[in-house]
């Protein structure tokens, strides 16, 4: 991994006791109550900025950032190269493991979304577990930071739904102020595999884990970064506990999707080797998923449900709001998306009952309703 890329993507989201009036340390409330623009003048950096775009449905501000980070020299490869479909490629490979390791650029959801149409194929192969990071064990998930983005909470649902155990391995102890970043990295991650291994433990012989992470932590050995290297959730699985997952990144070199196969990713090949190149290189298969483009909101959205928007006399002239609707049965947010002044965008819901909003970005309530589509 790129020194930038490790301080910039992958420094954890644990508050301490000094932070704790941070809005982004419990954002649940601040976007349930359409306080958009308390967050969005709290936060100090580009990522935050991102991120909560993301969980305002608004890919088309992210694209810049995205592309910034994510599309190098390095991303270009030459005609000698065989290009393939990933999803073949990655099914060829899952049957040999006991635990499969996706990551996910935390702001494009395409890796949540590639992972949501994947899962019923993992239960048919035997997986009966689904680890998330960033809740800890035990923990519901309907509150949780990344859990606010309707693609992440969709990807949750949808496994519960499967029948899968789902649970969480964030580590519950804060990283100690006196480490320095790889000590800190390492702390976490530490926990991380121990709370992954606890649930390996209390499973059957033949049960079987599908592993949601960011960034970093599915390398298998320890990664470079300016003061040294840093070990990560993988690699102490891997060399520590002699657990060999199949590691599969997602984040490096994204692509403007294709409206006609909005979810085409791909690998690449040469010699028979699959080639790994930038973000993390220390895995098995590294994928190249698609990114919105910029001109289409709603891009990935599309596949939650049907489009869903309030009558036109609902909606104020001029003014940017926020549209939102929650699970009744519950609280995870079913979809969510920011208007700006002069548009009217819409939800996209699955069948089932939901709590509605609009808010301007201040927080006033516009409207609420109660929907239920078939």
């Amino acid at each position: 991994m790129r020194p930038f890329l490790a301080l910039l993507l992958c420094v954890p989201l644990m508050v301490s006791a000094e932070t704790k009036e941070n809005p982004l340390s419990d954002i649940a409330p601040y976007l349930e109550q359409g306080r958009i623009n308390t967050l969005l003048d709290y936060v100090r950096n580009p990522q935050n900025e991102a991120q909560i775009y993301t969980m305002l449905g608004r890919s088309d501000k992210v694209y810049e950032f995205l592309t910034k980070y994510t599309e190098k020299s390095h991303c270009k490869l030459d005609s000698s190269v065989k290009k393939m479909p990933a999803t073949p490629l990655v099914k060829k490979h899952v049957a040999d493991h006991q635990v499969v390791m996706v990551n996910e650029n935390h702001f494009n959801v395409a890796s949540r979304a590639l992972v949501a149409k994947w899962l019923p194929w993992f239960k048919e192969q035997g997986f009966t577990h689904v680890g998330f990071e960033a809740f800890g064990p035990g923990e519901k998930a309907a509150r949780e930071f990344y859990f606010q983005e309707s693609m992440m909470s969709n990807l949750i649902q949808k496994a519960e739904a499967l029948g899968f155990k789902v649970f969480g391995y964030e580590a519950e102890k804060s990283t100690p102020d006196e480490m320095d970043f790889a000590e800190g990295f390492a702390f976490r991650d530490k926990q991380q595999a121990e709370n992954i291994l606890e649930q390996i433990a209390q499973a059957d012989d033949n049960a079987r884990f599908l592993i949601f992470a960011g960034w970093a932590h599915i390398a298998e050995a320890p990664l470079k970064y300016p003061g040294g290297k840093y070990r990560t959730m993988s690699d102490f699985l891997k060399n520590d506990h002699g657990i060999n997952p199949l590691t599969i990144d997602t984040t490096a070199c994204p692509y403007s999707g294709d409206e006609n196969n909005p979810l085409a990713s791909y690998a690449y090949m040469q010699d028979g080797d699959i080639i790994n190149v930038g973000s993390v290189q220390n895995v098995d298969i590294q994928i190249r998923v698609p990114k919105a483009p910029p001109t289409t909101i709603g891009y990935f959205r599309k596949a939650l449900g049907d489009a869903y928007i309030p009558n036109e006399a609902d909606w104020p002239e001029n003014t940017p709001v926020i549209l939102q609707a929650y699970n009744t049965d519950k609280g995870y947010v079913a979809d969510r998306i920011q208007s700006d002044a002069g548009e009217q965008l819409p939800l996209y819901l699955p069948s089932g009952n939901c709590r509605v909003t609009l808010h301007s970005l201040d927080g006033e309530l516009i409207w609420e309703d109660r929907v239920e589509l078939d």
